[in-house]
């Protein structure tokens, strides 16, 4: 549980409990965010949206990001086009190292200072990539599991996603392994919603004891 000295908070919380939320891409990690939300009452917090705002033209992320890369990936009004930044450091090791080491600081910090102005009692971070970063913000991680089969099916229907580019996308992100080593818990995700919802409530308490 985050305590958080010399602060107090609304509702007169002193403790507030903070998950991560982690899985491949095309696991469902929206889904399971979607619902802890909507029926567990939990605050979200969703990486690669304050990733894009930081990346926003006249944002810190922005003048970086741009320093580093060059502008073949800006758009006609200066603001970054992110699929053709996205294909371009999932394709090249060097350029996404590089970015990551600029923006995660970025991104992890601005989540910390969510988590110290929230009002929430669960708060559930939702990220890709595991580093220390996260591990330090959160009090447990959980990891959203899917086949391989059905994440490139999904991120076909979902997104367009040829299945050439789903698997190099997968290929460039941490292996199961890795992922299972440094999560806490595991959210199935292969079969239906109502049974991830009945995974949420073994380890949070039916929806309406956490609602109050």
């Amino acid at each position: 549980m985050w305590e958080i000295p010399g602060l107090t908070p609304s509702k007169g919380l002193d403790i507030v409990r903070v998950i991560g939320l982690t899985g491949g891409v095309g696991a469902g990690k929206s889904l399971v965010l979607g619902i802890l939300s909507r029926e567990f009452g939990a605050e979200t917090i969703e990486t690669d949206e304050v990733a894009r705002r930081l990346m926003e033209p006249g944002e810190k992320g922005y003048t970086a990001v741009v320093d580093a890369l060059g502008n073949s990936f800006l758009k006609p009004d200066g603001s970054i086009d992110r699929q053709l930044l996205a294909a371009r450091i999932f394709t090249d090791e060097k350029d996404r190292k590089t970015v990551d080491s600029m923006i995660h600081p970025m991104v992890w910090k601005t989540v910390k200072d969510k988590i110290y102005a929230s009002q929430a009692e669960l708060i559930v971070i939702e990220f890709a990539i595991m580093d220390k970063e996260a591990k330090d913000c959160c009090d447990e991680i959980w990891y959203v599991r899917a086949s391989e089969e059905n994440r490139v099916r999904r991120l076909a229907e979902n997104r367009g996603y040829t299945k050439e580019r789903s698997e190099s996308m997968m290929a460039s992100q941490a292996s199961e392994k890795v992922f299972l080593s440094l999560c806490d818990r595991v959210i199935e995700n292969d079969g239906s919603i109502e049974g991830v919802r009945g995974q949420l409530e073994k380890l949070l308490g039916k929806r309406e004891d956490v609602l109050g």
